[in-house]
């Protein structure tokens, strides 16, 4: 039986999360849709049409509702926490009763090289006694990626959850995106996502955009985030999904340490 699905297993919590973040992330794409079906062009006309335009500026001038700002919120949560409990977990039982409050998944995006922020980060896996854990998790350290540190998923969902602390998530009416339905899986989505930030998809993942675009020829109008590490204009859907895969494929890596 997969972890996943393991209602004894000592990621149940974690799986639950991750659950339930993928079941928003669902209801979020039916709330857009929803959202769309009841204004003006809820379905883009042709491009070369002269509607085209003024389709374009009608959506880029929509007011969002902060709603969907809200619960991506919350989905973000979810996925940062995970992180949070893989820290959790593996903590001796003394830091868990002396040192809660300090018990954290650290995500850094530049090393830390300073005597301050190495007694910071280790403070943060101090009860962590498995050494494969904690090495597992400095080498999924957003500074391990060098330059393009801010672009990895760990540090966005961290970046983003912390940000949603303080506001709501940016987000604005974006550019028309082909229609991909949930049902389609988040794997379609997560590649989706990718392939849109000009990211390297492997075959098996084109292979799932060429069956997507073929069937869903329909183009749709698309809210976005207004910034997802580098990129810029992100569709919250997608990226959602991308960040959940993201964040499933690196738990997954704990289990075996169990």
């Amino acid at each position: 039986m997969a972890w996943t699905d393991d209602p004894d297993h000592a990621f149940a919590g974690i799986a639950e999360k991750l659950k339930r973040a993928n079941e928003s992330i669902g209801n979020l794409h039916t709330e857009i849709l929803a959202f769309f079906k009841v204004g003006k062009y809820p379905v883009m006309p042709d491009v070369k049409s002269e509607e085209w335009q003024q389709a374009l500026y009608y959506h880029r001038n929509l007011a969002i509702p902060r709603r969907f700002s809200v619960l991506s919120g919350e989905i973000i949560h979810h996925l940062r926490s995970c992180l949070d409990h893989i820290a959790w977990h593996f903590s001796c039982a003394e830091c868990r009763i002396n040192g809660q409050n300090a018990i954290e998944f650290p995500v850094l995006r530049k090393e830390p090289l300073t005597k301050e922020e190495i007694a910071r980060y280790e403070r943060k896996i101090k009860g962590i006694t498995n050494r494969e854990v904690a090495s597992l998790i400095r080498d999924m350290q957003p500074y391990k990626r060098g330059s393009d540190a801010e672009s990895d998923p760990v540090c966005i969902v961290h970046d983003m959850d912390r940000f949603d602390k303080h506001r709501e998530l940016a987000i604005i009416s974006s550019c028309a995106s082909v229609n991909i339905p949930l049902s389609a899986g988040i794997e379609v989505a997560a590649a989706m996502a990718k392939y849109g930030q000009g990211k390297a998809v492997n075959d098996a993942e084109l292979a799932l955009i060429h069956k997507a675009l073929n069937q869903n020829p329909i183009v749709l109008p698309q809210i976005a985030f207004m910034q997802v590490g580098k990129w810029k204009e992100q569709p919250v859907v997608p990226t959602l999904s991308q960040l959940h895969e993201a964040i499933f494929e690196r738990i997954d890596l704990f289990e075996g340490l169990v």
